[in-house]
C-alpha cells in the first residue's frame, strides 16, 4: 500500500460490471456488453502523526480518519473546565473546505478548533495546500473523574459536489500526579513540604502563596474575570529579583529520575522601561539531589537556610549567567544540581556558545551562608560566568494564561 494514500473515502472498488440488454425488434436481438472500472482515489487530506510535550496529546491516522489521546490539563472557569490542546495535524494536498463536527455529549458545552466552533453546530475552514496543526478548545461541563471518549466527523471538499467523509475519536484521561495536582477540579498536595520565598536576598513568607477555588480569581484578574483555576503562586510578577520554592523529600534508586510540572502566569510584570520588555523571564528552577541539614517539617516552613544569587547578594553568591533569575541556593552538605529554564534567552540576549533557554549549575552551600557554584568558568560561554548557560535547543515566549510544561530528567 502506498504510504500517504489512506484513508480512502467513499470509494467502492469493482473489478468489472457487465450490463446486458436484450431488445426485441421483430426477430432480431441486439446484445450490448461493456465494463466499468473504479480505481481508488488518494485522500486530499491526510494525518501527520505527532504528539505534544508532557503527554498533553498524541494523534495518529486510522483507516477512517484519526484518533487522539488527550490528558485533561483543564483551566477552571465560571462556565466550565476549558481544555486547550493540539488535536491533530493535517496535510492537505489541494485547496478545499474542511468541515468538522462533534457528536452530541452531555459532558461537552462547546468545542472550537482553530477558533471556529464545531460544537454544538458544525464549523468549516478554507484551507490551501499545506500542513495545519489544529488546536482544540473544548469546554467541559464538569471535571473528569474517569476516561471520556468523544467522537466526531469531518469532510473535505475540493471539487463542487464531491466530498470526502471521515470520522475521528478523542480519548481524554484525567491528569495524574504524586506531588501536587490543582488541575481538573483537584486541590491536592500529596507530600509533606515546606516553602521558601526570597526578595532581593532577604527571606520572606509572603510567597509562595496558595490561591484556592474561592480566591483564585484574584490571581487571574489581570487576564480574565471568568477564570478561577487554583494555583500555587511561587512569586508575584511585580517584585524584581525575587523567587519562591517548594521543597519535599524523595529518594533516588539510581535509575532515571524525572520531575514534571505545569506552570502558568497571568500578568507580565516586566516594567516598560526594562530592556527585557515586553518579554517575560526567570522561568522555573528545579533542584536535584539536595542533602540538607534541615528537614521537611513545620519549623523550616519559610525558614529554609539559603543564599540567593542576584545583584544584591554578590558577597554571598556570585552572578551566574548573563540571563538568570533570582536563584536561591538552599543549604546542602553535598553538591546538587540546579536547572533553570529562562525564556529571556535568545529574545533579549545572545552570545557565542549559547543555543537555548536552559541554565545548569552544580552548587554546594554547606553552612547555608555561602554558595559555591561550578563549573567555573562556564564551559560554553566562558569567563566570568559559571555553569552551562543558555544551553539546549529551541526557544519560545509564553503568553499570559499559557500552560507551560517543564520536564527535567536525570
Amino acid at each position: 500500500m502506498e504510504k500517504g494514500r489512506w484513508p480512502l473515502a467513499l470509494v467502492i472498488v469493482l473489478l468489472s460490471l457487465t450490463i446486458t440488454a436484450y431488445v426485441a425488434m421483430a426477430h432480431v436481438v441486439f446484445v450490448y456488453q461493456t465494463g466499468i472500472m473504479v480505481k481508488p482515489v488518494s485522500s486530499p487530506i491526510t494525518v501527520i502523526p505527532g504528539q505534544c510535550p508532557c503527554g498533553c496529546s498524541s494523534w495518529s491516522q486510522t483507516l477512517t480518519g484519526f484518533s487522539t489521546n488527550i490528558t485533561a490539563y483543564t483551566l477552571r472557569t465560571t462556565s466550565g473546565y476549558v481544555l486547550t490542546t493540539p488535536l491533530v495535524k493535517f496535510n492537505a494536498t489541494v485547496s478545499g473546505t474542511l468541515t468538522m463536527s462533534l457528536s452530541p455529549s452531555s459532558s461537552v458545552v462547546s468545542d472550537y478548533v482553530n477558533g471556529t466552533q464545531i460544537y454544538p453546530s458544525p464549523g468549516s475552514f478554507s484551507l490551501s495546500a499545506g500542513s495545519y496543526l489544529m488546536i482544540q478548545r473544548l469546554n467541559l461541563s464538569s471535571p473528569l473523574t474517569s476516561t471520556l471518549t468523544l467522537s466526531g466527523q469531518y469532510s473535505y471538499t475540493y471539487t463542487p459536489g464531491v466530498s470526502f467523509l471521515y470520522s475521528f475519536s478523542e480519548t481524554i484521561n484525567p491528569p495524574s500526579a504524586n506531588v501536587m495536582n490543582l488541575l481538573n477540579g483537584q486541590n491536592a498536595i500529596y507530600v509533606p513540604h515546606v516553602y521558601q520565598g526570597d526578595y532581593q536576598g532577604l527571606s520572606t513568607s509572603s510567597w509562595p502563596f496558595y490561591y484556592g477555588p474561592s480566591t483564585a480569581s484574584q490571581y487571574w484578574s489581570p487576564l480574565s474575570s471568568s477564570i478561577n483555576q487554583p494555583v500555587l503562586m511561587m512569586v508575584p510578577s511585580n517584585y524584581s529579583w525575587s523567587s519562591g520554592a517548594m521543597f519535599w523529600q524523595s529518594s533516588y534508586n539510581g535509575r532515571s529520575l524525572t520531575i514534571t510540572m505545569v506552570g502558568v502566569y497571568s500578568y507580565n510584570g516586566t516594567p516598560s522601561t526594562s530592556s527585557a520588555y515586553p518579554y517575560v523571564g526567570d522561568g522555573y528552577i528545579v533542584y536535584l539531589f539536595l542533602k540538607p541539614s534541615w528537614s521537611i517539617s513545620p519549623q523550616y516552613n519559610y525558614s529554609v537556610p539559603y543564599v540567593a544569587s542576584n545583584p544584591y547578594t554578590l558577597f554571598r553568591a556570585p552572578l551566574l549567567a548573563p540571563v538568570q533569575g533570582d536563584v536561591m541556593f538552599p543549604q546542602s552538605t553535598s553538591t546538587y544540581i540546579v536547572v533553570e529554564w529562562n525564556p529571556l534567552w535568545q529574545y533579549t540576549y545572545t552570545t557565542t556558545g549559547a543555543t537555548g533557554q536552559w541554565n545548569v549549575w552544580l552548587a554546594v552551600n554547606p553552612y547555608g551562608s555561602t554558595a559555591y557554584v561550578s563549573p567555573y568558568p562556564s564551559p560554553n560561554i566562558g569567563y566570568p560566568y559559571r555553569g552551562w548557560d543558555g544551553i539546549g535547543t529551541g526557544a519560545f515566549q509564553p503568553r499570559p494564561g499559557d500552560y507551560i510544561c517543564i520536564t527535567v530528567t536525570y
